[in-house]
């Protein structure tokens, strides 16, 4: 649940930047967002959080074995 949420705010800072820079228009960031929520009540939504979470895990052991 923890990298759900800084995902989210990760996802958040990159479109409000892009937004501010001009990079990505309003109605590209509204698209964007209309598409993330009707994905996220699909039926993919179980394979794509499956994914996410074992990015997140490769990743987070990926780190331990350097540190």
């Amino acid at each position: 649940m923890v990298l759900s949420i800084s995902g989210l705010v990760l996802a958040l800072l990159l479109t409000a930047v892009m937004l501010r820079s001009r990079y990505l228009p309003v109605g590209g960031a509204l698209t964007a967002a209309c598409l993330g929520y009707f994905l996220a009540a699909s039926g993919a939504a179980p394979a794509i959080n499956a994914f996410f979470s074992t990015l997140a895990t490769g990743i987070s052991s990926l780190g331990h074995s350097f540190g």
